[in-house]
């Protein structure tokens, strides 16, 4: 096989290959990117079946029929790329006013060449020869021929420049699918000036293989880089800086792209994992099955941080065309928010439960007492005389009285009950799954603390003693138990205590007959 023998074969397998880059684009995608390169491919198609039938033309006719055969497609190549790069560069569609001027010229060429065997303004001439088996032609140009030459120019030119663009605002790097796009423009406009300047080896046209190169490249770009799916719908270089971290997969869950945000707080996230599935790299991440919001905890001791992410559908025409994975730091967010909520439930001089927040507790554990017959116990705790340390050391002292007592009744507790501020100076205590029996043991153990434990203040020695009442669920047969029955029982018993001399523990109902 000659070099004329495989150029013919060659030309042939490029109609086909655009053929299958044409369906393929029309299959996978819907965007109008995919559209407008589906179309490159076409006319690519019969421009290159066009030079491959006057390759192998054998006559004059069959020529000048090729050649018009190779217009209704090469006409219109330099203007499809015009509307591919606008999109790339602008991220917007063309409108219809200026589609319809960017295909004006293509479609006078068209019409030029389709008549210029009556006026000669595209061709003056033509000249054949035979060259072995192979019939070649020198075409004399007419005086608009540059016309479409220039047209074919100025589409390189831009879409060189909206490549570069992509490309340097990328740094560079030869994996941005903007290299590939500027590469194969800048070799189809070098392989087609060294054909019209008679430069070429073996008389052999290569625009064909220009062409060829440039959709070779961008289909590798696309379908590599999925530039005609999802990747439509941003800026590739606004996505890179945004602060907020991104992560773009595909309808199946294949890591397609990330941010430098991103990149920063998940160490998985570099090239070489790009085209895998995301779950395998993170099984917290499942666009199949995984929560729409949801927070991750990235990092140990003070570098915790907590992320707040939102799974967002990218549609498409028909069908999801990916997702996207958008994650903010609201780490100082939900601090804030777990020191309101702390606020909020706890005293702010002593640190116990508020009265609201040990209600709800108690509520809570009556419940379950109701459902699963738990029992539990309260113990309401009144400080005694206490307004005499107010009156005669001051305030201050009465309340580095009362925090050094929530201490005191933290230690008793131990973890295994909770503890309220109800008021003033007094305190409710729940001891959860504690009979009577044990919680008055408790009451009694802490009294007795109480009243061995002295508070230094300035040159005094502070100290107090409380008095305790006690009651438990289920000692009020035939009545409803409620959380302010039992807080009434509790206060009862209290009081029971104080009037029978204070600095004592009384267990509701040991005061009745």
């Amino acid at each position: 096989m000659d070099v004329y023998e495989l150029y013919s074969f060659f030309l042939f397998s490029v109609v086909f290959v655009y053929l299958v880059m044409f369906f393929i684009s029309i299959r996978n995608s819907d965007g109008p990117l995919s559209s407008v390169f589906s179309l490159i491919c076409l006319a690519s198609a019969v421009y290159v079946l066009g030079a491959a039938f006057q390759f192998n033309s054998g006559s004059v006719d069959e020529i000048l029929f090729s050649r018009k055969l190779k217009y209704f497609g090469v006409s219109f190549i330099p203007a499809l790329w015009l509307v591919f790069a606008y999109i790339v560069y602008f991220r917007k569609k063309m409108s219809l006013a200026m589609v319809l001027f960017v295909f004006l010229i293509p479609a006078l060429v068209l019409f030029l060449v389709s008549t210029n065997e009556y006026h000669g303004l595209y061709y003056s001439g033509i000249d054949v020869y035979r060259h072995g088996d192979y019939l070649f032609s020198r075409r004399t140009t007419g005086p608009l021929y540059y016309l479409h030459v220039s047209y074919a120019y100025f589409a390189i030119g831009f879409c060189m420049y909206s490549f570069s663009m992509g490309w340097l605002k990328g740094r560079f790097k030869l994996s941005n699918p903007y290299f590939l796009l500027f590469s194969g423009v800048l070799l189809s406009g070098v392989l087609s000036g060294m054909y019209l300047l008679g430069m070429t080896p073996f008389r052999i046209d290569m625009m064909p293989v220009g062409y060829f190169v440039l959709a070779l490249f961008s289909g590798i770009g696309i379908f590599k880089y999925k530039i005609l799916e999802i990747n439509e719908i941003y800026d590739k270089d606004i996505f890179s800086e945004i602060k907020e971290g991104l992560m773009l997969v595909s309808h199946d869950g294949i890591l397609l792209d990330y941010n430098k945000s991103a990149q920063s707080v998940f160490g998985w996230l570099h090239e070489k994992n790009r085209g895998l599935p995301i779950h395998s790299l993170d099984s917290r991440f499942n666009v199949s099955a995984g929560a729409r919001n949801f927070y991750i905890n990235a990092g140990h001791g003070d570098e915790k941080r907590i992320f707040e992410f939102r799974l967002t559908e990218l549609q498409e025409t028909r069908k999801i065309g990916g997702y996207l994975y958008i994650f903010l730091d609201v780490t100082e967010k939900m601090r804030l928010i777990e020191k309101l909520r702390y606020m909020a439930d706890h005293d702010s001089l002593t640190g116990a439960f508020t009265r609201g927040r040990i209600l709800v507790e108690a509520k809570k554990l009556l419940s379950a007492y109701k459902n699963s017959g738990r029992i539990f116990s309260l113990c309401m705790i009144d400080v005694d005389y206490f307004k005499e340390i107010n009156d005669s050391y001051g305030h201050i002292a009465g309340n580095r009285m009362l925090c050094e007592l929530v201490n005191a009744f933290s230690k008793f507790l131990d973890g295994k009950g909770m503890l309220g501020r109800y008021g003033g100076e007094e305190f409710l205590v729940i001891l959860p799954d504690a009979g009577i029996e044990e919680a008055t043991g408790f009451a009694e153990k802490l009294r007795a603390g109480i009243e061995a434990m002295t508070v230094p203040f300035g040159e005094n020695t502070l100290s107090v003693t409380v008095s305790v009442g006690v009651t438990s669920t289920g000692l009020r047969s035939g009545e409803e138990e409620t959380i302010d029955v039992l807080v009434s029982c509790a206060d009862h018993a209290l009081y029971q205590a104080k009037n029978s001399g204070r600095n004592r523990v009384s267990v509701f109902g040991e005061d009745r007959p």
